[in-house]
């Protein structure tokens, strides 16, 4: 995945990471520069070290300046082509898998995960690469360059630093690791409390959540306040650190233990802080990396979950379909049996009428049908050809789809009866009236741009089922399969919107799986799977 990123962002990385450079090399220049200028005061005027040194100073706000351009579309880029990933995953992923992740936990691995991905390959690898490697190779050249002799004495203070630092930071990882889990325990607090509004305050448990998210909550702020405290203690031990080695570089120069002109001691001093920092600096990225590699692990792991493989079938176009074949069909999940040694063939141009008792596999049936789920035995056919020889992206332009969860999204009306269809306004009012939503759209004041809310929470269950069964009027589909589609809708209106759904099955293949035993007069064919 790092690879495909630093593809991706390549000439973004590239400007970022020179600029850097260059930003670094210019610190360290200017340094020397005035080193050069200090020692020659008073001796000789030095018009080219003045230009040299004006030019790296000038040159370092300017380059800032012009980086924050990559930096800025890295720091969105990276996190929104992540999500966009997240998206193109669901477009493939198998849909029994994709049965195993909850749809709260699967947005926070998500969201979560891009923030992670964004600080891992910008915050960390970016920074490391265009300023703490360059800047301390940088100053420890030009260290060099005023006495080899200190550079010893530099290398043991920085094996010093980095063992202090690293024990002191890997209590701040614990405690981070420890906050991380609590923030995702409260997240799902969170969210469970945000989507579950009926049952939770029916059965009383919103004020059980409350005192747990308190609790969490309390816990949490002290466990950031004692990080928060460890992090200034690191980063005030440290500036104590490199105090006392700037001290100790003064003392040696002035007892002559070390010879340094006027200008190479104050370089060398400057030159300290930039050669430390940098320890300081990676120590705190490469906690935040460890924490970040967790969240974002989740995320890659996600990616890698198994794909559909019939969505990404080539070569065989699909047919006209006459048939739809079940031939010794079977289904299990771990080991339990849900069908066995189904035989089924549904014809063009008739109505069936799919009826069993709860738990007979009438809705496990239609996804086979729909190739969302594999048999564990048997095949699938579209005519005499098995639908895995086709690509379901081709099959399912053809297939027209209710299922009893109501398929309503957010966003307008018009969206959610034409999706992506150029229809006019005037086609789809009468469509609505058709399918008994006159009165409804008549009370919306915003009409067809009426925002639907998420999962359709805005209307109620029988307008959600009427608005679906609208989008009939613009489909081209061959297939109709209406799975307890009209279980929110009373008798009378049931009747109404059947009567309309008629008039669209002349040449289709229609199945209406149903448990009210009076919407059988509207199919040319019982199926009983009791039997």
């Amino acid at each position: 995945m790092t690879k495909k990123i630093w593809s991706h962002f390549q000439k973004s990385f590239t400007w970022y990471i020179l600029i850097g450079v260059i930003v670094s090399l210019c610190s360290a220049l200017a340094i020397y520069f005035f080193q050069q200028l200090l020692d020659h005061y008073q001796k000789s005027f030095q018009l080219g070290l003045l230009v040299a040194y004006g030019t790296t100073i000038i040159l370092i706000p300017l380059l800032s300046y012009c980086e924050q351009k990559p930096k800025a579309y890295l720091t969105n880029g990276i996190y929104f082509y992540l999500k966009k990933l997240s998206l193109i995953k669901m477009s493939k992923i198998s849909y029994e898998e994709y049965l195993k992740l909850g749809a709260g936990a699967l947005l926070q691995k998500v969201e979560v995960g891009a923030a992670a991905g964004r600080n891992i390959h910008l915050n960390f690898y970016g920074r490391l690469f265009r300023e703490l490697i360059p800047e301390t190779l940088f100053n420890l050249f030009f260290i060099a360059l005023i006495d080899k002799k200190l550079l010893p004495a530099i290398l043991i203070g920085y094996v010093i630093v980095f063992i202090l630092t690293k024990i002191l930071l890997k209590t701040l990882q614990k405690m981070k690791e420890k906050t991380l889990i609590s923030e995702e325990a409260m997240n799902a607090t969170l969210i469970r409390g945000m989507t579950e509004l009926v049952t939770f305050r029916i059965n009383r448990k919103y004020k059980k959540e409350i005192e747990n998210y308190a609790l969490m909550a309390e816990e949490n702020s002290q466990n950031i306040t004692k990080m928060t405290m460890i992090h200034e203690f690191f980063f005030g031990f440290f500036a104590l650190l490199v105090a006392l080695i700037k001290v100790s570089i003064v003392v040696l120069s002035f007892t002559n233990v070390v010879t340094l002109s006027l200008g190479g001691l104050v370089a060398i001093v400057m030159y300290i802080d930039r050669i430390y920092t940098p320890i300081a600096i990676f120590n705190v990225l490469f906690v935040q990396y460890n924490l970040d590699k967790v969240a974002y692990q989740r995320l890659e792991d996600f990616y890698k979950k198994e794909d559909d493989p019939d969505l990404a079938v080539s070569g065989k176009a699909l047919p006209e379909i006459q048939t739809i074949s079940l031939k010794d069909v079977c289904f299990s999940v771990d080991s339990q049996t849900i069908m066995s040694q189904q035989n089924r063939q549904f014809s063009m141009n008739k109505t069936y009428g799919l009826i069993g008792k709860s738990g007979t596999g009438k809705s496990t049936l239609i996804k086979l049908i729909l190739g969302l789920l594999k048999p564990t035995e048997g095949k699938v056919y579209v005519n005499q050809f098995p639908l895995t020889q086709f690509n379901l992206e081709d099959y399912y332009e053809k297939v027209f789809y209710l299922s009893q969860d109501v398929p309503i999204f957010q966003g307008t009306l018009k969206e959610n009866i034409v999706f992506n269809q150029e229809i006019s306004d005037e086609q789809v009012i009468e469509a609505m009236y058709r399918f008994q939503l006159g009165e409804l759209y008549e009370r919306l004041p915003e009409g067809l741009n009426t925002i639907v809310s998420e999962k359709g929470m805005n209307f109620s269950g029988g307008e959600k089922q009427r608005i679906a069964f609208t989008r009939l009027a613009f489909t081209q589909a061959e297939i109709l399969i209406l799975d307890e589609a009209t279980s929110a809708l009373d008798e009378k209106t049931e009747e109404k919107v059947l009567q309309e759904v008629q008039k669209f099955t002349h040449n289709k293949l229609t199945i209406l799986v149903t448990h009210r035993p009076k919407t059988l007069r509207f199919v040319d064919e019982i199926i009983d799977l009791n039997e």
